[in-house]
């Protein structure tokens, strides 16, 4: 047993040191050409064209055709390829947990005989050929559905996603919601569409597990939002603001959340897990209780809008929960940099110091970490039931994010200066909190075989 934890945690160190090192690689190699853009002006061009004006006419009708077509390309081309990197990821992760390989044939030509025997390079191009069959497939619309809402049911679960997307943050000088005063709060507020996107494909399938899968999507989703809201509002009672740039601001002035309050961090995230529909929360779909789901009667692209917008949402939350607690686009607070910046200074390497640090490749790092996680705990937990699902919404993290809330208010007006930042209180509760876990049951319920048979 410890042999098999040993192994499974060198290569949990090895994947995040790979995905490390290659960020790093990029980093380098980006960095010279950023140096020459930035010198000769054509950063500032860029810069300058992809500014919104705040006041829309006709007369620049071209500009903003233009800026929404290299938006939308840019949107679903990090769309696409976030899906088909957390696939394979999520592919390979799944097969060495279990014992397997993994895809190890679709691969490129000249990687096809090492790949079929290093899992570092097995199955690259599996995800591709996954999409190329389900491009083939028919689309089977059930007799007796309503067939224009089963067609717009997973054509609007794409396009939540799509505009999630659209408006996060990744790097400092690109925020379209930069300005708007409730910031996350109206991103939250899209991504919430997800759920009628989920209830229209059980409700149009005209299919008994089709609307148990949509019953329970209601039931988990809607549950999960309070929870999630109530840990946001509690770092908000931190960082003093909803806005994106003042809740990085505050982590670059003085840590990362995570440090501050780690209790709405686990919250937070499993929260994210629930409403995602990841295992152990995947109770909508269910495929050993209920063959699919809200999905069941959904094949070819239509089958595979939903596939997108799961992994989609995989990766868009844990942009969300990167941005939230972990630093966002920086990779190192700038409180930490500054006390370093007479030596940084007198080498020249202050400022591009800071080009590194404030890097949107950080941010996907810290994102695809927080998918790693939450893959983990897809291959490691079982499903749990229904009543412990909603116990745990209902009974556990809405009364801890409560009463969380006016703790974080009593570290704030007693702890908080503005060069230190102490969250006494919150690291009490914490420890509360996690020392009374094990004595803890969210249900004594105690369900009996209402058949028997001789």
């Amino acid at each position: 047993m410890s042999k098999n934890f040993i192994s499974f945690f060198l290569f949990t160190f090895k994947l995040l040191f790979f995905y490390f090192f290659i960020s790093f690689l990029l980093i380098m190699l980006i960095l010279p050409i950023y140096i020459v853009l930035d010198k000769i002006g054509f950063l500032g061009l860029v810069n300058s064209f992809l500014q919104v004006h705040n006041k829309f006419s006709y007369s620049n009708i071209l500009y903003l055709l233009s800026y929404s077509i290299i938006g939308i390309t840019g949107i679903i081309t990090i769309l696409m390829l976030s899906v088909i990197v957390n696939v394979w990821i999520e592919r390979k992760l799944s097969a060495k947990i279990q014992g397997r390989m993994g895809p190890t044939l679709v691969n490129f030509p000249f990687l096809l005989k090492a790949g079929s025997k290093n899992i570092w390079l097995g199955g690259l191009l599996q995800p591709i050929a996954d999409v190329a069959k389900l491009i083939q497939k028919e689309i089977i619309i059930p007799q007796g559905s309503y067939p224009f809402l089963f067609i717009l049911s997973p054509i609007l679960a794409f396009t939540t996603v799509v505009l999630a997307f659209g408006m996060f943050p990744f790097s400092k000088n690109y925020i379209l919601l930069g300005k708007l005063d409730i910031g996350l709060l109206f991103i939250f507020a899209v991504s919430s569409y997800m759920v009628l996107s989920l209830v229209i494909a059980a409700w149009v399938s005209n299919n008994k597990y089709s609307l148990l899968g949509g019953l329970r999507t209601v039931a988990q989703m809607l549950s999960y939002e309070i929870p999630l809201l109530l840990s946001f509002l509690s770092l908000m009672v931190f960082t003093g603001s909803f806005k994106i740039v003042d809740i990085v601001n505050f982590q670059n002035n003085y840590f990362w959340l995570i440090v501050y309050q780690p209790l709405m961090f686990i919250i937070f995230l499993w929260s994210m897990v629930a409403e995602n529909n990841r295992a152990p929360f995947d109770l909508p779909e269910a495929e050993s209780e209920l063959v699919a789901g809200f999905s069941t009667e959904y094949g070819g692209m239509a089958f595979a809008l939903f596939y997108l917008a799961e992994y989609g949402y995989l990766f868009f939350n844990s942009a969300i929960i990167a941005t939230l607690f972990l630093g966002g686009y920086s990779l190192i607070p700038h409180s930490l940099i500054n006390l370093f910046s007479p030596t940084l200074n007198a080498l020249g390497l202050y400022e591009y110091i800071l080009a590194i640090n404030d890097n949107f490749i950080w941010i996907i790092l810290k994102a695809f970490l927080i998918v790693g996680l939450i893959m983990f705990f897809r291959w490691t937990y079982p499903r749990i039931r229904i009543d412990h699902l909603m116990d745990l919404a209902w009974k556990a993290f809405i009364p801890i994010t409560l009463i969380h809330i006016i703790v974080a208010s009593i570290d704030v007006l007693l702890f908080k200066n503005s060069n230190w930042f102490i969250p006494l209180f919150s690291w009490i509760i914490f420890a509360i909190v996690i020392a009374s876990i094990k004595n803890t049951k969210l249900s004594d319920k105690k369900y009996i075989n209402l058949f028997r048979y001789n």
